[in-house]
């Protein structure tokens, strides 16, 4: 599966978010404008298309647009900033001096989707880390 990761620029004053889609949903989405397009062409040059009718195909189409893009990814790009890069160790380091835990949870978020630890298989004391799955988020 295809996955398309778009920068957005705000000039709000936010963050800049990375977004992350399946190539499908793009091209779902595309689609979908031009049918609302041609809907809104009809609906404004055909005397017999009634805008309850323009309304009632309009709205399953929203929906779809909608439902596709709730489950759209989005990961502030900045919270890596200052952090990656060649001194990655050191900076992290830092991060856990400063007790900055919530920066440190953001990247965590950023870059795992799930961290899934399975339920113990022997007994006695330590911690058995190949009980440990850890599910990246698609960056590419």
């Amino acid at each position: 599966m295809a996955i398309k990761v778009l920068t957005r620029l705000d000039t709000s004053g936010y963050e800049p978010a990375a977004t992350t889609r399946p190539e499908a949903d793009v091209l779902a989405d595309e689609k979908d404008r031009a049918k609302l397009e041609e809907l809104k062409d009809l609906w404004l040059n055909d005397d017999d298309f009634t805008t309850a009718d323009f309304q009632s195909m309009r709205t399953p189409i929203l929906k779809r647009m909608k439902e596709r893009q709730r489950k759209t990814i989005k990961r502030p790009i900045a919270v890596l900033e200052g952090i990656a890069g060649p001194d990655a160790e050191a900076n992290w380091e830092r991060l856990e001096k400063e007790e900055d835990y919530a920066r440190m949870n953001a990247i965590y978020r950023f870059l795992f989707a799930a961290v899934v630890v399975r339920p113990p298989t022997r007994k006695g004391r330590g911690f058995d880390t190949d009980r440990v799955d850890i599910k990246p988020n698609a960056l590419d």
